[in-house]
């Protein structure tokens, strides 16, 4: 199981793209690009035809990995193509009806084969989690989970079992991401991810300046050039030193 506490020790700068947008080789060497250039942790979202908690920009990056004909096996290729060159920490991004279809438990094993850190599910109640998470656990895989607008009660209900760290969706504006944060940290000492939108550094520095680190819900997708990655990446870790 990867120690997430060793990744946070730093504020954390968390690329995020879907796999096979536009196609497999691309993903392979943005995802090498931005470990070559220090991110400490880098999601990867399984494509998926409905993704319902995505903006249109990451929704439209869904779309053009499924018109490419990517498979999620194939998905599954590109991540161990990955490792052929970089041991970088990655958390993987899935629907349920993915992992349900392919199997909680073999879904789990697999993940845990490709040396995945932690599996993301963001149209998975809290409720539901004790579906999968086991599975994960079990693995050796976090189950990493999202923490959304709530009265401090639903936040501390929903924390308390979560492993790994916490990310936050959406990054609510101020004071409201100041009330959640403060519901959180009463509930939970792990580290805490905010999601954004944003690809303004000023912005990201702002965030990262309230949690332990910042997952750039779009500022890598769309990427089809390494050099640009790398250039982005050195660019927002700059930025939050």
């Amino acid at each position: 199981m990867t120690n997430m506490t060793e990744i946070f020790k730093q504020k954390a700068v968390i690329p995020f793209q879907v796999i096979g947008d536009p196609d497999v080789k691309t993903t392979v060497a943005n995802v090498v690009a931005e470990a070559a250039a220090g991110a400490p942790l880098i999601e990867l979202a399984l494509p998926f035809s409905d993704p319902v908690a995505d903006g249109p920009a990451v929704k439209a990056a869904n779309l053009r990995a499924l018109d490419g004909g990517i498979s999620i096996p194939e998905a599954f290729d590109a991540i161990a193509a990955i490792r052929a060159q970089t041991a970088v920490p990655i958390v993987l991004v899935t629907y349920t009806n993915i992992a349900f279809v392919y199997g909680f438990e073999a879904f789990a094993n697999k993940a845990a084969g490709l040396n995945v850190a932690g599996v993301i599910v963001p149209d998975m109640p809290h409720e539901e989690a004790h579906l999968f998470a086991p599975f994960l656990a079990k693995a050796g895989v976090d189950f990493i989970t999202i923490v959304g607008p709530a009265s401090p009660d639903r936040t501390a209900t929903v924390v308390e079992p979560a492993v790994g760290f916490l990310t936050l969706f959406p990054a609510l504006p101020e004071p409201l991401l100041g009330q959640e944060l403060g519901a959180v940290h009463a509930a939970s000492a792990l580290p805490i991810v905010i999601n954004t939108a944003s690809d303004d550094p000023d912005t990201i520095k702002t965030l990262a300046q309230k949690v332990a680190g910042v997952q750039l819900t779009e500022a890598f997708v769309g990427l089809t050039e390494p050099a640009e990655v790398t250039a982005r990446t050195i660019k927002y870790l700059n930025a939050v030193k």
